[in-house]
């Protein structure tokens, strides 16, 4: 009885506490929208972050409370339009989103200033050197954003980061990674202009065969009005694009191309 009567006691706080936290889900639960689990499973569930909330589950409710239909890049066109349909809204022309490096300095367009043997990082380099290029503008070229890149979409080709915009899935994990912040997230069906100096042309020749020089050849070609000259540097906008490719065929140094 000595240890029948404690294990008694414990017994019945335990179902009484079973009971007690029973009841207060019930009546204390908060009523959650169906159509958040809905939009939710019509989500690739990549959870990158990329769409600019915590993951699919956040934004799914983000969506249910009024947010912006089409941001999951990773989902494409399809996935919009089956968020559309469930929340009854028009999903309209959706332009799949990629990662495009803004830099053309390869190793034989670059100039060097010294042959850099520090830490394999990108933030190390332009930290401690700067880099080993004579452009305070060019891709370091030291992978940080490869490392980061879960979809093998990213490399280093020839000195500089390359995008393959098959796998890329926009997720900016790469353009957060940066430490020149060239990476740029554009449509996947436009022109974008793969330079990012705002120095005059007459420096970026001495430094980069490959360098934008602010020509405005591209602007002037550009019947869509998409183009325009800022710091030095052409910017295209990319809503305006219809991707023609007749400021790629008028660029003198070549660094307008495909996203």
């Amino acid at each position: 009885m000595e240890i029948l009567i404690p294990v008694l006691i414990v017994t019945v706080i335990g179902i009484a506490a079973g009971v007690i936290l029973s009841l207060s889900a019930k009546f204390f639960s908060v009523p959650t929208n169906p159509k958040i689990e809905q939009v939710r499973d019509a989500l690739p569930g990549a959870n990158c972050g990329g769409c600019g909330y915590s993951g699919c589950d956040g934004y799914a409710e983000a969506i249910v409370n009024g947010a912006d239909i089409t941001l999951c890049s990773a989902g494409g066109a399809d996935t919009v339009k089956s968020i559309g349909a469930i929340m009854g809204v028009e999903a309209g022309n959706v332009r799949r989103k990629v990662a495009a490096v803004r830099c053309s300095g390869t190793e034989d367009c670059a100039v060097k200033r010294f042959e850099y043997r520090g830490l394999a990082s990108c933030k190390a380099a332009a930290t401690v050197s700067g880099g080993s290029n004579a452009c305070s503008h060019s891709c370091l070229g030291l992978g940080d954003c490869v490392e980061v890149c879960e979809n093998d979409a990213l490399s280093i080709v020839n000195g500089i980061a390359k995008v393959n915009p098959l796998n890329c899935i926009a997720c900016r994990k790469c353009a957060a990674v940066c430490p020149r912040g060239i990476i740029d997230i554009v449509n996947a069906d436009s022109r974008a202009v793969k330079c990012s100096s705002t120095d005059k042309g007459a420096v970026t020749r001495k430094v980069c065969s490959a360098g934008c020089i602010g020509c405005g050849k591209c602007a002037k070609a550009c019947e869509a009005g998409a183009i325009k000259l800022e710091n030095n540097l052409a910017h295209i906008d990319a809503e305006l694009c219809t991707n023609c490719g007749k400021c790629e065929s008028e660029c003198p140094v070549k660094v307008i191309t495909s996203a």
